[in-house]
């Protein structure tokens, strides 16, 4: 005949040694059900029967229960039936436990109301509404539960067996600062709960239930250890379970932690008892919010948390990093919640960086100092900030990026930031490039002259110098930038042209060059005379030259009755015109003094002057009309 518990009125199996329902001996069963067991020494007289199972079953070691180093058993992995228990940590993959426990024929309930620990998944959601934690649970018939610290840190809400019958959310709790583990209480209170709170009395035997799974006893391994109200037992854990002792709970069994690579934290598995006053004396002494407002409010974790809200715009997420990383770390490593953790930090950050890429470059860039790149130290999403200053075209992106990404290239190197180490040089290029186009001669040779030294060996910076060199005039230096071949195919024909204007440049060292527009039949140059520039038309034929008289007014001539006159022959007529003495020409270099122009309008070319031989004949002429050159070389 199967025993039936006096404290539950359940039925177990012939060799259970304590009930599966509730964890009450069962060494006393041998009739009709009896009233509840208490937690005195009332037990004293099960010894003898108690003792002969012991005999019987001796595949159950029991030990003397209390602290101590010597007690020591089989790890839980290695106990019979162990390696079958459901580990109940992804309700995405595992079962809800509350319907294990329910339906699992290993408990043989006859119907629900048979029930008397109440079970569930236990989630922590923070304000943008992502879960830091979920846990498989057992609640007192208070709603006491343990929650670790670290599945709290953040959190706005807490519920348990969200969605379902018998939802509750936390209404307040007992911890203390620092603590790994705290006492809180779900409202309202799960229904179809006996198991009121109790504290742990180390003469008494322990039983462990799991959803799903049978009844065990559970010995303690290691020593206990004061922490708070509280005594820990180290030990390996694969799963979650409640300890029971004559039908109350008195402590949960808290499993190891995923593996995790990043953080070396100090392990929480093992056994935890409550130490302190009963569930029904229990009066909660902090709200939720007490609880961030002690551990985790005011922090750098809660100061860039807000980057991980997909409701938050990208601009305005990117830019917490700045204010957070100022912030006093509150948290250690290995007590950052899992969401808010370094990877997938980064993660987010490089998410939000890419969405600028082609859409709002400068924008996307500035949202982020150099100073939080620096802080982030990430190749990946310091390749992205290169990138956006690099399409922003602007100057000073550029110039940040460039500042910000060397120092931490100086102190980091990897596959990550083998992009950055490609992009650098490009965002020198493209700064030279564009202060070309805007006209600031100074600072291209500036930026050159800080970049050849910098990447010797960057074919597009060299050939940038050879240009540059060249346009100095300095043809020498030139031609040793040219000297070596490029290997990429889209600058020979770069190095080409250069190579072919440093052979001009080298046909005309010593002369004058006047450049005007290739295959036109005229010439036209542009002068300065008396600091007044004037457009000429130049004409080997003419052995004069002319100035119109509006130019002739602007240098302040008067012309009256007393100005000399020359006379004019044209094909249809002739006149006098007069002459005056100009100040010095200079065209392109070339200088006259002393010339005598007549004031002439040319017909069709209002403000025109001609520059004839009195100007010309000072000079050897060589004009090459295709390539539009008017060379003078002084005679």
């Amino acid at each position: 005949m199967r025993p039936q518990c006096r404290s539950c009125d359940s039925f177990n199996d012939v060799e259970a040694l304590h009930c599966y329902q509730c964890g009450s001996t069962l060494a006393d069963v041998g009739g009709g059900p009896g009233n509840q067991s208490s937690r005195s020494k009332k037990w004293l007289p099960w010894l003898l029967p108690s003792g002969i199972a012991l005999w019987i079953f001796s595949e159950f070691k029991f030990e003397p229960q209390g602290p101590g180093p010597e007690d020591r058993i089989t790890p839980e992995s290695k106990r019979p039936g162990s390696e079958n228990k459901r580990l109940f940590r992804n309700p995405e993959i595992d079962p809800d436990p509350s319907d294990v426990a329910l339906v699992d024929r290993a408990l043989e309930l006859s119907s629900p109301q048979d029930l008397r620990l109440v079970w569930g998944w236990l989630e922590s959601i923070d304000p943008a509404e992502i879960r830091l934690d979920v846990s498989a649970v057992a609640v007192t018939d208070q709603g006491w539960v343990l929650i670790p610290r670290k599945s709290l840190l953040g959190s706005d809400t807490v519920t348990f067996r969200k969605g379902r019958a018998g939802e509750s959310s936390i209404a307040g709790g007992i911890f203390r600062i620092g603590d790994p583990v705290g006492l809180w209480q779900m409202t309202p209170p799960p229904e179809g709960s006996s198991l009121q709170l109790m504290a742990y009395d180390p003469q008494l035997p322990l039983t462990v239930l799991r959803p799903g799974s049978p009844a065990e006893d559970w010995f303690i391994e290691t020593s206990l250890q004061a922490v708070g109200s509280f005594l820990f037992s180290a030990g390996e854990v694969v799963s979650g379970g409640a300890l029971v002792q004559e039908g109350a709970l008195v402590g949960w069994l808290v499993p190891q932690e995923e593996p995790d690579s990043q953080r070396n934290s100090q392990s929480i598995q093992g056994a935890w008892f409550w130490n302190g006053a009963s569930g029904e004396e229990l009066i909660s002494q902090a709200s939720l919010g007490d609880f961030q407002r002690a551990e985790f409010i005011g922090g750098v974790v809660e100061g860039y948390r807000s980057i991980f809200d997909d409701q938050l715009d990208d601009l305005e997420a990117l830019s917490v990093l700045e204010s957070a990383r100022l912030r006093t770390p509150r948290l250690k490593d290995s007590d950052i919640p899992d969401p808010y953790l370094r990877n997938p930090l980064i993660q987010k950050v490089r998410e939000r960086l890419s969405r600028g890429l082609g859409v709002n470059p400068s924008g996307y860039f500035w949202s982020l100092t150099s100073d939080s790149m620096m802080w982030l130290e990430d190749g990946v999403s310091t390749a992205l900030w290169l990138t956006l200053a690099l399409e922003s075209q602007e100057v000073e992106s550029m110039r940040v990026a460039i500042q910000t990404g060397g120092w931490l290239l100086d102190r980091w190197s990897g596959d990550d930031w083998s992009r950055c180490e490609k992009l650098i040089p490009q965002l020198w290029i493209s700064v030279i490039e564009l202060l070309r186009k805007q006209g600031d001669l100074t600072g291209v040779d500036r930026w050159i002259r800080e970049a050849r030294p910098q990447f010797p060996e960057n074919e597009s910076i060299r050939l940038l110098d050879a240009e540059r060199l060249l346009e100095l005039g300095q043809l020498s230096e030139c031609e040793a930038a040219l000297s070596t071949p490029v290997s990429r195919t889209d600058l020979r024909a770069v190095r080409e042209s250069l190579l072919e204007r440093l052979r001009i440049e080298r046909s005309i060292e010593g002369r004058i060059l006047v450049r005007f527009t290739p295959g036109s039949p005229v010439i036209e140059a542009v002068a300065n005379i008396g600091g007044l520039p004037v457009q000429f038309l130049v004409d080997t034929g003419a052995s004069a030259t002319s100035i119109p008289m509006s130019v002739a007014e602007q240098l302040g001539f008067v012309i009256d009755s007393r100005t000399p006159r020359r006379r004019i022959r044209t094909a249809s007529d002739e006149f006098l015109a007069p002459v005056v003495n100009l100040p010095q020409v200079n065209l392109e270099g070339a200088t006259v003094s002393g010339i005598q122009a007549t004031i002439l309008d040319l017909p069709g070319q209002p403000g025109v002057g001609l520059l004839g031989l009195d100007f010309l004949g000072r000079f050897r002429l060589d004009i090459d009309v295709e390539r539009g050159w008017l060379l003078l070389e002084p005679r």
